[in-house]
C-alpha cells in the first residue's frame, strides 16, 4: 500500500483529535496509553519520519502498511478509580459519539475518526465505565509506558505508549490466540523490532527478565526459519514480489530475529 497527499492529511486529522482528547483527559486526571497499530506510526513520527508504517530491508526490499488511522486508547481504570466515569463525557465535548460500547465516532472535514477503548483484563468492573474491550497484554503495556512528543500543526501532542516488553506481547497475544489467520500483526512484531532495533528491545528484555524471555521465545517461534508462520505472513503482507526478492524478505526477517536473539543473550549489546 502506497500512501497518498489525502491520506496524510487524514491522519493529521486524526492527531489533531488525539491531541485535543488526550489533553481533555489530562484535565479530568485521566491517563491512557495508545496501543495498537497506531504506535508504530507515531514511533516513526517521533523519530523524524512521516508516520507511514514501512520496514527497508538491507538489500533494498521495502514493505508499506501506510498510515494507521484509529487510535486504541487503554485505561488505567483502578488508578483512577470514579474519575473513570467521566471519560465518556469528555468523548462528547471533543465531539465524539458512541457508535458501541467500546468505538466511538467523529465526523471530521478529512473523514472519520474512530477511537476504540480498552481496559487491562483484570480492571475491576467497578471502575469500568461501560464494556470496554479487556485487552489481553493490557496489564503489561501499563506497567512501562513511555512518552512521545511529537509537533504537529494543532501544538504538541504528548502521548503515552507500551514499552518494548508490552507492545510486543499484545501483538504476539494477537498473532498467535486472537486472530492467526491474519498477516497484521507478524508484519507489526517484525516492523517494531526493525524500528526500535535490537538494541533498545534487547535492553528492555534484559530489564523483564521473565516477561522478555517469554516474548522472545514467541518471536522466534514466529520468525526463526524462513518457513515459519509469522515470516510466510510478512512476505503475504509485501504483496506480490519476484522470487528473488522473497528470498531477500525472508531472509531479513530470519536475519533480524536472530540478531535479536544473540543480542538479548549478551551482557552488553554491541551496536549494529
Amino acid at each position: 500500500m502506497t500512501a497518498t497527499a489525502d491520506d496524510a492529511a487524514r491522519f493529521e486529522a486524526v492527531l489533531d483529535e488525539l491531541r485535543r482528547v488526550l489533553l481533555e483527559l489530562q484535565s479530568i486526571g485521566v491517563g491512557a496509553v495508545l496501543v495498537g497499530g497506531q504506535v508504530l506510526a507515531l514511533e516513526s513520527r517521533a523519530a523524524g519520519g512521516s508516520g507511514t508504517i514501512q520496514v527497508s530491508t538491507a538489500t533494498g526490499v521495502i514493505v508499506e502498511r501506510g498510515y494507521s488511522m484509529e487510535p486504541d486508547l487503554l485505561f488505567d481504570v483502578d488508578e483512577v478509580a470514579q474519575r473513570a466515569d467521566a471519560i465518556p463525557d469528555v468523548l462528547r465535548r471533543c465531539g465524539f459519539e458512541r457508535r458501541r460500547s467500546y468505538r466511538w465516532r467523529k465526523a471530521t472535514e478529512r473523514g472519520e475518526v474512530l477511537l476504540d477503548l480498552f481496559v487491562a483484563p483484570d480492571a475491576d468492573a467497578a471502575n469500568v465505565p461501560g464494556d470496554y474491550t479487556r485487552l489481553p497484554g493490557g496489564d503489561l503495556a501499563l506497567l512501562r509506558p513511555r512518552v512521545l512528543r511529537i509537533q504537529i500543526a494543532s501544538g504538541l501532542l504528548e502521548v503515552a505508549v507500551p514499552g518494548a516488553v508490552g507492545f510486543l506481547a499484545m501483538k504476539l497475544e494477537a498473532k498467535l490466540r486472537l486472530r492467526p489467520s491474519d498477516t497484521k500483526d507478524s508484519f507489526d512484531l517484525y516492523a517494531y523490532v526493525a524500528m526500535k532495533g535490537v538494541d533498545a528491545v534487547a535492553e528492555a528484555f534484559r530489564q523483564d527478565a521473565r516477561e522478555g524471555g517469554r516474548v522472545l521465545d514467541q518471536l522466534r517461534q514466529l520468525f526463526g526459519d524462513p518457513q515459519a508462520d509469522g515470516v510466510r505472513d510478512v512476505l503475504a503482507y509485501a504483496g506480490p514480489l519476484v522470487e528473488e526478492e522473497r528470498a531477500l524478505l525472508a531472509r531479513a526477517v530470519v536475519d533480524l530475529t536472530d540478531e535479536l536473539c544473540r543480542a538479548s543473550a549478551r551482557g552488553t549489546v554491541t551496536k549494529t
